[in-house]
């Protein structure tokens, strides 16, 4: 049976000594690779950089930063390997870097566009700015290797990063998809009613529906979702381990 694991957090580059990265540790997913080390399992554990990793023999990892290589790396394994399951556990960025500026690049870009362009109103004036932002393609960038700190403003520019989670079935049709939502501060009847909306719209099987505000060190509130409501309740990343393990030995 052939399981793939994500797990940890992504990494987006600014520079060559810069990064933006999520808290993300990997735990949970270092917890669920550890439960199925008894199991007879070929385990592909995708992870980000900052992840803690399992001690499992029967697990071959694949070292991820960004959500672009993210990508690439499920795409191949997904399109070349046939999974039993694939539990999504990572925390992927929403966001990737679009451009890096400084404050003198972006206001002479923008003032140079509302030269170009004739307005009678605030509204007129704020379109031209918006379409000067919107078109980051002709925004100059600082591309040093390390950029220089001798500006006021480092000003990041950020597009949205593919969802993951969408191409998993559309690689791959017929494995079995856990995915994992995490929201802040919500009432339980939302975190249910996104977890579903995320099951119909990615064809996940169960999301792990879990709150920022309810994981701590020996906590772990989680909640598992089926397209019919609340499956399984969980009070820590072992309890949740075990939920899944229980999920998959008994297919």
């Amino acid at each position: 049976m052939n399981i793939l694991i994500t797990s940890g957090g992504t990494s987006e580059k600014i520079d060559d000594v810069r990064h933006l990265t999520n808290h993300a540790t990997g735990r949970l997913g270092k917890e669920i690779a550890l439960a199925l080390k008894e199991e007879s399992l070929a385990i592909h554990y995708v992870h980000g950089p900052q992840a803690v990793l399992p001690d499992n023999q029967n697990c071959q990892f694949y070292p991820i930063a960004s959500v672009k290589e993210l990508y690439n790396i499920m795409e191949t394994l997904l399109t070349t390997i046939s999974f039993d399951y694939v539990i999504h556990s990572m925390a992927v960025s929403d966001y990737e870097l679009d451009v890096a500026t400084d404050e003198e690049l972006l206001a002479k870009k923008i003032a140079e566009d509302v030269l170009k362009n004739s307005f009678e109103t605030p509204e007129d004036l704020t379109t031209i700015i918006k379409n000067s932002l919107l078109h980051s393609d002709n925004i100059p960038q600082n591309k040093q290797k390390k950029i220089s700190s001798k500006n006021d403003k480092l000003i990041l520019m950020m597009k949205k990063a593919p969802k993951i989670i969408g191409h998993i079935k559309q690689w791959q049709p017929n494995t079995y998809l856990i995915g994992f939502k995490l929201l802040v501060d919500v009432p339980e009847e939302n975190l249910v009613s996104v977890a579903q909306e995320s099951i119909v719209k990615n064809h996940a099987d169960l999301i792990l529906a879990n709150d920022l505000i309810h994981i701590k060190d020996s906590q772990h509130l989680a909640l598992l979702i089926s397209k019919d409501g609340i499956e399984q309740r969980y009070t820590t990343k072992k309890e949740i381990a075990q939920g899944i393990k229980k999920i998959i030995v008994s297919k």
